[in-house]
């Protein structure tokens, strides 16, 4: 007999330690250790003993979950997210779960909150039978990551690019295509434009903050403060964004919106108070999913594949649950695209 064990990916999965084995198998844990390093330098014997203890504690952990299912924990931690779960965090769930069922799967909502007095991630996780895990975090999340990784299951963090070596990431690249929105405005004359994103400065927006401020800088066009406006991700705040926007000395001409739902607000708001878009303002805005398709008119968009990134981290922790071997977590960027649309156009001659 030769070759590793054949319940060895399993090992970290369900967070069986050498020692867990040893006891199983009735060996040292040295012996342990050395059939999952070196098969080849322990007995036929010993190499027997390890692969029928994996494969003990592997059937007892499917016959602990419900039906033998497998289930990804799906747990969203950011500061943007909460309890309405609604446009990207909403596609994201939705992703995650087509895939999940196709896989015959389970996925479950878990709530960090509900965690018992000084229960650990560890022990929640193993409690609530889960086999992956997705991650709805930022930049406040990295003490949480590292305890992840301790758990010992599969685990993507999605939308968040970070350098954890034991956690994988699925993300999308905002910034270029953000610095290609903005180019695209200048290119139609506008050079007062404005700027909204969410007053959380998570990651994503951090990026669409900087291609905006690039495509200035490139353009030698000097930054005013004043035509960047933070607001909550909501249709209110298109609203509000473009209140203060048109109440300034000296008004922008156009604007470019880091969400979805605030674009739509700000054009209902604009065609309100008797601004043609685009023929007396511009809008590009951003999209998820396909937001921009309910605007009047339909936006200029810097796009993400939001579905894509949630089957995408499904598939992986679908893999990586059946054993799949990779020689480190998976760490991938996506691309963002421009959709050039009915709110974007020259800069109106009388302003």
């Amino acid at each position: 007999m030769s070759g590793p064990p054949a319940r060895e990916s399993a090992l970290s999965r369900e967070g069986a330690t050498v020692r867990d084995i040893a006891s199983i198998a009735g060996v040292s844990a040295a012996s342990v250790s050395r059939a999952l390093r070196d098969p080849e330098s322990v007995s036929d014997r010993t190499r027997q003993l390890v692969r029928v203890a994996l494969d003990q504690i592997e059937e007892a952990r499917v016959s602990s979950r419900p039906n033998g299912v497998a289930t990804i924990g799906c747990l969203f931690i950011d500061a943007t997210s909460g309890p309405r779960f609604s446009g990207f965090d909403a596609t994201i769930w939705s992703g995650l779960a087509r895939v999940a069922i196709r896989h015959g799967a389970e996925i479950l909502l878990m709530n960090i909150d509900r965690r018992r007095p000084h229960e650990s991630i560890r022990d929640m996780i193993v409690r609530r039978n889960i086999q992956a895990l997705a991650v709805r975090c930022d930049e406040g999340g990295q003490d949480f990551l590292e305890e992840v990784a301790h758990a010992g299951v599969p685990t993507i963090a999605v939308a968040y690019k970070h350098d954890h070596p034991k956690i994988g990431y699925v993300c999308v690249r905002s910034r270029e295509t953000s610095r290609d929105a903005v180019n695209h405005l200048i290119h139609l004359g506008h050079r007062r434009i404005g700027f909204c994103r969410n007053i959380v400065l998570d990651q994503d927006h951090a990026d669409r903050e900087h291609g905006y401020l690039d495509a200035l800088g490139q353009q030698d066009i000097e930054i005013d403060r004043s035509l960047m406006i933070t607001t909550p991700a909501d249709a209110d705040g298109g609203v509000t964004a473009i209140n203060r926007l048109l109440a300034l000395p000296n008004p922008p001409t156009a604007v470019y919106f880091a969400d979805p739902i605030p674009t739509i607000g700000a054009l209902r708001r604009l065609h309100e108070v008797g601004r043609r878009v685009p023929d007396d303002f511009s809008v590009v805005g951003f999209d998820d999913d396909n937001a921009r398709s309910l605007g009047n008119p339909v936006y200029t968009s810097v796009c993400q594949d939001a579905p894509a990134m949630a089957e995408m981290t499904a598939q992986l922790l679908c893999r990586m649950m059946l054993g799949a071997q990779m020689n480190a977590p998976p760490r991938i960027e996506l691309d963002s695209y421009l959709e050039v649309n009915h709110s974007t156009g020259r800069v109106p001659t009388l302003v």
